[in-house]
């Protein structure tokens, strides 16, 4: 199996675990047409290791605020935007931590770099192979981005 089929089964795999587990979100589900837009929040996590390259979340502001109101069980609708930083960051982390734990299982040693909201850790893109995810769920659309090298296959 290749990369791109090997790391994008990963991710939904992360997605679908976060979502269903954590978030109680059962009608999670991979569609094909992007739900978010060129100014949407995103949140990039930087990967360095034998995978080297980011993951970005971009959150459409609506499913943003219906996830922030889920993470801080307050439905208080004037006060979730200034969460929206930590919500997105943590999210992030969830998603990508699983991620990492599954890619030892093919031989991958990765290091995650803290969450930046709206900044971009790769800014010459063109250089990676990427997968492009995007899903579904009660909460709204968003789209998952996952640039990567993978190194060893570099140094070979």
């Amino acid at each position: 199996m290749g990369d791109y089929a090997q790391y994008s089964r990963f991710l939904v795999r992360s997605v679908n675990h976060i979502f269903k587990q954590f978030l109680g979100n059962s009608s999670i589900e991979e569609v094909f047409e992007s739900q978010s837009g060129p100014k949407d929040p995103r949140v990039a996590v930087e990967i360095n290791g034998t995978l080297k390259g980011e993951v970005v979340i971009n959150l459409p502001v609506s499913t943003l605020n219906v996830i922030t109101k889920k993470f801080m069980g307050d439905k208080e609708a004037r006060i979730i935007k200034k969460y929206h930083l930590d919500v997105a960051g943590e999210l992030a982390n969830m998603i990508t931590g699983t991620f990492a734990n599954q890619l030892q299982y093919n031989n991958h040693s990765v290091v995650l770099s803290p969450p930046e909201f709206n900044e971009d850790p790769i800014t010459i893109k063109a250089l990676y192979d990427n997968v492009n995810l995007s899903f579904v769920s009660r909460f709204g659309g968003f789209d998952i981005d996952l640039y990567f090298k993978d190194i060893e296959t570099e140094i070979n």
